[in-house]
């Protein structure tokens, strides 16, 4: 092929396909060099050796993140099994909002629930503002991470449940749909920090965790049913 006929993909490619050209060819290695913007002229031994420095360097980069990434999980593990051993010793959901409330309060968290059924006044949630936020911010997501506008906050946080500084305009949130068969509400954490939850984030735990508050609600809330139904037959005996 005449020179005239070469372009800079030819050339690229035959070196691409050739990788050792180059091993017998050391004269012509040294010869060659290429502009650097500080550096001026550099050959292209240096190039490839700075080239596999700085993989080197993103290796270990991502060796650390992982093995923070894999102690952090761990812990995150462990402490998600120790709530869940005290979430399976509750016998009313006082008792299981205790527990959750003093998991997120050991890594700077605050928790809330939301339930679906009325005669729950203090975690009492609207069913239009259940729906409403489904349909917005999950719609077939397992999971919201980030931070809440204005109207959403208020909806969910709003009036005397939640003290104000839990409104934080810069705080951030998980939010994810407590459901046993059908909805039952929403389970939530808080962050004061805007960038804590971000929508990258994992939630397989968190998963985990939701799907076992929704089985204790249904269980505690039929338990206490129950109970009702039967101090009502045995009021009706008594009054007959």
């Amino acid at each position: 092929m005449a020179a005239d006929n070469l372009t800079a993909e030819i050339v690229a490619d035959y070196l691409k396909d050739h990788p050792d050209f180059f091993a017998d060819r050391g004269r012509l290695l040294d010869r060659l060099s290429i502009s650097h913007q500080q550096q001026g002229a550099v050959s292209l031994v240096e190039i490839q050796m700075r080239r596999q420095r700085q993989k080197i360097e993103e290796l270990e980069e991502d060796i650390t993140q992982l093995m923070s990434l894999a102690a952090k999980n761990d812990r995150t593990f462990h402490q998600l099994m120790d709530l869940q051993q005290q979430l399976l010793r509750c016998d009313s959901l006082s008792q299981l909002v205790t527990a959750l409330d003093g998991y997120a309060n050991n890594i700077g968290l605050k928790s809330h629930i939301f339930l679906l059924d009325q005669q729950y006044n203090k975690w009492a949630l609207e069913a239009e503002t259940h729906q409403r936020f489904i349909t917005n911010h999950l719609n077939g997501k397992q999971a919201y991470l980030g931070r809440l506008n204005r109207n959403d906050r208020h909806a969910l946080f709003g009036g005397d449940r939640f003290a104000s500084d839990e409104l934080s305009e810069l705080g951030s949130y998980v939010i994810l749909p407590l459901v046993r068969k059908e909805s039952l509400g929403l389970l939530a954490f808080s962050s004061q920090e805007g960038g804590h939850f971000q929508p990258e984030m994992d939630t397989l735990f968190l998963n985990h965790l939701c799907a076992l508050v929704a089985f204790l609600v249904v269980s505690i809330t039929q338990e206490d049913d129950a109970e009702i139904n039967s101090v009502e037959k045995l009021s009706c005996v008594n009054e007959s």
